[in-house]
């Protein structure tokens, strides 16, 4: 047989194997938090979405946005979803990222407070508990008491205190006396006699609020993999979009409750904050950039940051008409 015609048959197979190879990989996807954030997730794992997209994937809940940066840049993992805050964060010092998704582009915390405390300056003195600090939770408590002229660990102590569930655990035991909550938590915390004192919802600030993030090895090696995940998560926005039902069932399963009440508040406020089509938007992410007191003074071009390309190439491709055919509505 020739030589170049046996190398052309040595690397089909070579190229099939690699590809058997990488489809039978696992791809680890830490979320940080078990709320309406990761519906997409959820969704994506119920409705098969992941197989569809021939992807094996591991959904592991990891609170704290700084935690789940470090597994990325270890490799530990390839893929995350996450508040961008804490990646804005790590790649001010240095940290190769890319932030390929966004999806919510606004404030849905709250703080919950004890209903002794009735006006933001009551909190002076008091104890308010966040996930951990330079997180999302950590940024919008810091802007919140800005707004009110108070002043963070000066003012109000800040504890971090870990996820959602650890968080409304110290609520509600009183070992602090406000929370950071997602209004997933409102209408619980609200059954129990505790009550929103700030809604940063009605704050004049921009925020994005969820994103999905990967290292640039990660992209530059797996771009296919990241490719189909984003396939994955879109569409998992489509079905959560327009199947109350079924997205409820599958909230209900994950954030632990059967209170039809508080799925159905809580997945109307999400759907109307979900985007159709998740760009990263820019203004979202100059926010954080600007809460960052190292990135004051430095040369930052977030344009090293933030990358849509995938985004505009499932935009080319026609998948966003394959899901709505109708016409997208943004």
């Amino acid at each position: 047989m020739h030589r170049p015609i046996l190398f052309l048959i040595l690397s089909f197979f070579l190229s099939a194997f690699s590809n058997d190879f990488a489809s039978a990989q696992t791809l680890k996807i830490p979320y940080v938090s078990i709320s309406g954030f990761q519906a997409p997730l959820y969704l994506g794992e119920r409705a098969g979405l992941f197989k569809k997209n021939q992807l094996e994937a591991q959904l592991i809940y990891m609170p704290g946005g700084s935690l789940i940066v470090q597994t990325l840049l270890s490799g530990d993992v390839g893929v995350a979803s996450l508040a961008p805050p804490s990646a804005v964060a790590a790649w001010v010092k240095g940290a190769e990222l890319a932030l390929v998704a966004g999806g919510i582009e606004r404030a849905l915390n709250v703080l919950m407070v004890n209903p002794k405390i009735k006006k933001p300056h009551d909190l002076k003195g008091k104890r308010v508990a966040i996930s951990r600090f330079g997180s999302l939770s950590d940024v919008s408590l810091r802007d919140a008491l800005a707004f009110y002229k108070l002043r963070a660990n000066q003012d109000v102590q800040v504890a971090q205190m870990g996820g959602l569930g650890e968080r409304m655990v110290g609520l509600t035991s009183g070992v602090v006396d406000g929370a950071i909550l997602n209004v997933d938590q409102v209408f619980q915390a609200e059954k129990l006699g505790f009550q929103v004192l700030i809604d940063l919802r009605k704050l004049p600030l921009t925020y994005s609020t969820q994103g999905i993030v990967v290292s640039r090895e990660f992209l530059r090696v797996q771009r296919s993999t990241v490719k189909r995940f984003l396939r994955v998560y879109i569409e998992g926005i489509k079905v959560f979009k327009t199947d109350k039902e079924f997205s409820m069932e599958t909230l209900g399963r994950y954030i632990k409750t059967s209170d039809r009440e508080i799925l159905s508040k809580t997945y109307d406020v999400y759907r109307e904050a979900w985007e159709t089509v998740p760009l990263v938007r820019r203004e979202g992410i100059q926010q954080a950039l600007d809460s960052i007191p190292e990135a004051k003074n430095a040369k930052l071009n977030l344009d090293s940051l933030i990358d849509n390309s995938l985004i505009h190439e499932l935009e080319k491709e026609g998948f966003f008409r394959e899901l709505y055919p109708e016409g997208v509505k943004r």
